[in-house]
Formats: structure tokens, sequence, C-alpha cells
């Protein structure tokens, strides 16, 4: 059994097999998500987990390039709790229409899905590589 970091298999598991470049989201709870994306589904009740504690679980187990948020989120509490949590270049998009954020969601391993209440806090990652 495990003694420390991810216990969630199916988020565990998910991480495991990210390689460089690959794409996975951290959603608020009512982000859709397009048929056939695995949905890693963390939501409790509206507020639980929160965005922030599913971010805190996250760093310091992947190794990420970049972040995409919908334009929506800038100045926001969302954007705030990415960047104070990751230095990552940060892309923006807008949050509907083509090549919007719900539309790249289309391109992702998978999504994790917080309880979270906040508009627009979702963000994309990119994921690097450790050497």
């Amino acid at each position: 059994m495990l003694t420390h970091g991810i216990l969630n298999a199916q988020l565990a598991a998910a991480m495991a097999g990210l390689r460089h470049k690959d794409l996975f989201v951290v959603s608020d709870c009512g982000l859709p998500v397009p048929e056939g994306v695995e949905v890693i589904d963390l939501a409790l009740v509206f507020g639980l987990p929160r965005f922030e504690d599913v971010l805190d679980a996250l760093k310091g187990n992947l190794v990420l390039e970049t972040a995409t948020m919908a334009q929506e989120a800038k100045g926001t509490l969302a954007e705030q709790w990415v960047s104070d949590r990751f230095d990552l270049p940060m892309d923006y998009t807008p949050h509907d229409g083509p090549d919007g954020f719900k539309d790249r969601v289309k391109d992702v391993k998978f999504v994790i899905r917080s309880g979270e209440t906040t508009s627009f806090a979702n963000v994309i990652f990119r994921c690097g590589v450790p050497f």
C-alpha cells in the first residue's frame, strides 16, 4: 500500500502513463468533456475537492512545460491558483468557439474533475521531460 503521493489508483495510473508533450486537464465540476476522453472524477460534492487541492496534489509529481487557460480566466482566482503553484508559460484561448478551450479538451489524455464551482477554474497542462 502507498504511504504518500497520489492515492487515487485511477489518477496514479493515468499520471504514470504520461509522456513528453502529452496534455491533461484539471477542471471544475462543470467542464463538458468530449466522449472518449477519460474522466478521473474526484468530485464529492460542490466545492470538494477544491481546484487548489488538486493542483497542490499534482505539484512536485510531474514535469510540466506549459499551461493553457481560457482568456476569461485572466485576472481571476483560478489563474492565480495556477500561477502561484506552477512557474510555467501560460497561454490563453477563448473558452468557447473553434480551437477554444472546450474544443481543445478533445486532444487531452484525461480530465481530472474537481468539485470546484469557481468559473473558469480549468487548465490544460502539457507535460515536459525530467532530463
